[in-house]
């Protein structure tokens, strides 16, 4: 008995080691060089985790690394240019050189996927891949366009009655006295006139983006 509940408890501490192997989804390293703005979007069916690699169209080197959850969604961040995509996928994740060890399948687009970006617009690219008779296919590809739009909010407020008595008598220029009697008109007062009601101006600028609507 003691042997089966020590067993047990061996077996209770490896599954959340085991779990703890797999990498948490998203970017694993991007050795470009560049800045990573542009979606590649990337949806797949439990059962499976991917790997997926981005290469330049001329290179087989690859220049960044993402790890996809079988079934949960995926977003990656891509630097700008044409880029040879490649997905390695399995169930038991044996670390970046093994990658699933001698069971991981291979997948590749036949055309590279081109990423750019515009004044306003960045055009990237989502991916659905399936599993059907034992083997993962590529079910549909399609653009991923990104719309930014510049808001401009202005907010105008008044200033408070406190304000505007501190500032209600300002120099007004040009103006000499004219009056003789200054006990009864002090030549401090009379001047200055009274300050039209003063306002402050606040504006924000903000960037709002959102998928562009199909052409």
């Amino acid at each position: 008995m003691r042997r089966l509940l020590a067993l047990l408890m061996l077996i209770a501490l490896a599954l959340p080691a085991w779990a703890q192997d797999h990498p948490r989804a998203g970017l694993m390293w991007n050795r470009s060089g560049l800045p990573a703005t542009l979606p590649l979007v990337v949806k797949t069916m439990p059962g499976q985790d991917y790997v997926v690699f981005l290469a330049p169209a001329d290179s087989g080197d690859p220049v960044m690394v993402g790890y996809i959850h079988g079934g949960a969604f995926f977003r990656l961040l891509v630097p700008p240019g044409t880029w040879a995509v490649r997905f390695a996928h399995g169930e038991e994740w044996q670390g970046e050189d093994a990658l699933f060890g001698p069971e991981t399948g291979w997948i590749a687009l036949n055309q590279p996927l081109t990423f750019e970006a515009g004044v306003a617009r960045r055009q990237g690219h989502i991916i659905r891949l399936i599993e059907s008779g034992g083997q993962v296919r590529v079910a549909s590809l399609g653009p991923l366009d990104i719309c930014q739009a510049l808001t401009l909010t202005t907010e105008i407020e008044e200033r408070d009655e406190k304000d505007r008595k501190a500032l209600n008598l300002l120099p007004a220029p040009g103006l000499q006295d004219l009056r003789d009697d200054f006990d009864t008109f002090p030549q401090s007062d009379f001047n200055r006139l009274p300050a039209p009601g003063l306002r402050r101006i606040e504006t924000e600028l903000d960037t709002r983006s959102k998928v562009c609507p199909l052409d």
